[in-house]
This record gives structure tokens, sequence and C-alpha cells, in this order.
């Protein structure tokens, strides 16, 4: 999926790309991602911050460039900030299926970039953006705390269970 999208037309070949990896990868743009994208680049151009090297540091040009990547990724959130502000079907919940997603998502990219042609992205933006983060954080800690309810319930039954066990077996044995 993100060979595909990230593949330049004919007229962006022609385009001059001096960005990270662009030597390797002369016919995809290149795609910013997170730190839980490490080893992407073995498949596409992905440009992701350099982690620290266990009990080391980095050196100045990747604590730079760190920083570099850092700041083109405030765009990033800044859009998806945008977008999630805009279109509540881009932060919620998606229920309507798989085949309609993809549709529904380039939809609202494509409104959202018109729109951000009418008014510039600010860093409320980003705040949004990191609000509906902080949202999704939310659901998935409540989540795990209802399962870890669930199973110390669990737990607990089971061992009332053994103890009621083990108690009907002394009494067994005593009145034998």
């Amino acid at each position: 999926l993100h060979t595909t999208n990230l593949t330049k037309s004919a007229c962006e070949a022609a385009l001059p790309d001096h960005g990270e990896l662009s030597a390797e990868y002369t016919a995809t743009w290149a795609c910013l991602v997170d730190m839980g994208y490490i080893g992407v680049d073995n498949t596409l151009r992905g440009i992701h911050p350099k982690r620290r090297p266990q009990n080391g540091a980095l050196d100045a040009a990747d604590v730079e460039r760190n920083r570099r990547v850092s700041s083109d990724r405030v765009v990033v959130e800044n859009f998806f900030g945008r977008v999630c502000s805009l279109w509540k079907v881009s932060y919620a919940t998606f229920t309507w299926g798989e085949k309609i997603y993809g549709v529904i998502q380039r939809t609202t990219f494509a409104l959202t970039n018109f729109h951000l042609s009418l008014m510039p992205a600010r860093a409320e933006d980003e705040d949004y953006y990191a609000l509906v983060m902080a949202r999704y954080q939310g659901m998935a800690n409540e989540r795990k705390r209802k399962r870890a309810e669930s199973q110390r319930g669990y737990r607990m039954n089971r061992q009332n269970r053994i103890a009621m066990d083990r108690s009907v077996r002394y009494m067994h044995r005593s009145v034998i």
C-alpha cells in the first residue's frame, strides 16, 4: 500500500528531490514515520528519528537530524489535528466496514487540503491532535483495566472453587 502511494508519477519524477534516501529510492517519495516503524527503510523510503544506542548517546549530527525530522513531523501532526477537528469519522472508531474506509479517508484528506488552502495550519491543530491521541490512549487504558478486572474476578472465583473443593474433600474424608 505505501509503495503504491509513494510512487512518483512521470511529472513528479522530473522534480528535484534532495531528501534523505533519494539516491536509493529515485522512483518514490519519502514517508515520515515515527519510532514504531524502525526497519521500514528495508521496504520503502521511510524517514524516522534515529534511536539512541543502548548504553550510548547520539552524536551531534544525529541529534541535529532528529531535530529536523521532528520539526517535519510537527507539520504532519498539525495536518492530522486539522483532519480530526473537521471530520469526526477520522478520529472516531470506524465501524462502517473496511471497503469504504480508504475512500472516506482520501475524501477527508482532500477536503482538509482545500480547507488548509483557505486557513493555514496552526498550533491549535497539533494541540487537538494531541487530545485525540490522549483519547485513544485513554480508551486503550480503559480496555486494559477492564480486562485486568475481569481476570482478577476469574482468579478469585477459581480460588474460591478450589477452596470449596478442598473443604468438601476434607469434610468427606473426616466423615469416612
